[in-house]
């Protein structure tokens, strides 16, 4: 998935923010992998996993309480949970 992607996900019409995005993209393809205790992974539902995740973070970038910043949104886990052995299958 590319920038624009992303962006299109979240519908962001600027660049402003592209290098946050990108940052905010890496990380989470590096917690689902590491979650996931995987390499990679080639699966939709990992894309779209890491747009959850980087809407998330984005909207929530300026949380006001540590919860916020932790708490990973309920949709996720699941989505997470299903790509569990895809790679080992």
């Amino acid at each position: 998935m590319d920038i624009e992607d992303l962006k299109n996900y979240l519908r962001i019409d600027h660049t402003i923010d592209d290098s946050l995005l990108e940052m905010l993209k890496e990380t989470a393809k590096a917690y689902i992998l590491g979650t996931l205790e995987v390499t990679e992974i080639d699966d939709k539902r990992f894309e779209y996993a890491i747009c959850l995740l980087v809407s998330h973070w984005y909207e929530f970038r300026r949380a006001t309480s540590e919860s916020a910043l932790n708490d990973i949104p309920f949709g996720i886990i699941p989505l997470i949970q299903q790509l569990r052995g895809v790679e080992r299958e």
